[in-house]
């Protein structure tokens, strides 16, 4: 089984995050990537790809564990509050580090970090990370759309999606385990004690850390 999704988009939801996501950032994000590849770009963003009556937690992991690569949009609030998209991230730096990727291997990562509002310092779970600096492109509204910086936006965003098309044509092969749900349990189980192991944020440990609670 080929992967299902060739990127998977992690981001701490909120009205204008999600306005920026939806009306700047995905359009081009998507017309830009399905440039560089030869075939339609699939991409993953959770609140158009679950399915109702189905765990939400289930198929959001499905998803990320059978995507190539992931796009992390960084935020404020994305490593200090909220459990999913922490679990997102480590999920695929997990998958990274099993793989012994890094700056001699092709892809050399399979996380795309995109600094969209400043954080007051990088967690240490990210730590080394390069990452695309978007803040001064994290407007909202026509206005927007007018403006020198939008250009600016173009510009930048045709060059770096040069790198995320690079980690999909050179994505690792999937492991046929990952379609299984023993497999997937498996993987669940030894997330888990990552997961323990990697968040030391208090707010986010105080929330159940696993894949397996059902909600």
């Amino acid at each position: 089984m080929p992967y299902v999704n060739d990127v998977f988009i992690s981001y701490k939801r909120g009205r204008i995050n999600e306005q920026w996501l939806n009306e700047i950032f995905l359009p081009l994000f998507t017309d830009y990537l399905e440039n560089e590849l030869p075939h339609k770009a699939k991409i993953f963003v959770d609140k158009e790809g679950l399915t109702p009556g189905v765990f939400f937690n289930e198929e959001l992991f499905t998803n990320l564990v059978q995507s190539k690569c992931i796009v992390s949009i960084w935020s404020p609030p994305y490593f200090l509050k909220s459990v999913w998209c922490v679990m997102e991230f480590l999920t695929m730096k997990h998958r990274q580090e099993q793989l012994k990727l890094g700056s001699t291997t092709k892809p050399k990562s399979l996380i795309w970090p995109l600094l969209y509002r400043d954080l007051d310092s990088i967690p240490d779970i990210a730590a080394g990370l390069t990452y695309m600096d978007y803040t001064d492109f994290n407007l909202v509204g026509d206005a927007f759309f007018k403006t020198e910086k939008y250009l600016d936006f173009q510009k930048k965003l045709q060059d770096d999606i040069k790198a995320i098309a690079a980690i999909i044509k050179n994505a690792p092969p999937f492991m046929p385990a990952w379609e299984t749900s023993e497999g997937l349990a498996s993987l669940e189980n030894e997330l888990k004690g990552y997961f323990e192991k990697n968040i030391t944020n208090e707010e986010v440990k105080q929330q159940p850390i696993s894949w397996q609670i059902r909600r």
